[in-house]
């Protein structure tokens, strides 16, 4: 587990510190580093529980990269597999070079 620079994690409640290694444990089930991106900083909605340090943020782009490389590996050439910013597009295109984003 590392923290992006800046994080404050200063006086986080008890039960946040417990969650952080079964949480860790799982992206290391997908070859993934827990990377927490928030803590008690950054702006969040009125009311939010970062505030108190009952919430983080854990960054997901790198869980995302792989596993659209891993239908990509699957699904073979002839298929196109494109992570955009909310989704991963599949497309079967055996006519172009194959392209993973």
């Amino acid at each position: 587990m590392k923290f992006k620079e800046g994080v404050v994690w200063q006086d986080m409640h008890p039960a946040i510190e417990d969650s952080t290694s079964p949480v860790d444990n799982i992206f290391k089930e997908f070859q993934c580093e827990l990377v927490v991106t928030s803590g008690r900083d950054s702006k969040h909605g009125d009311g939010s529980l970062h505030y108190e340090g009952k919430a983080y943020d854990a960054r997901i782009r790198n869980v995302l990269e792989l596993l659209t490389k891993k239908i990509k590996d699957q699904l073979g050439s002839n298929f196109d597999v494109i992570l955009e910013s909310d989704h991963i597009h599949i497309e079967f295109d055996p006519n172009h070079d194959s392209k993973v984003r």
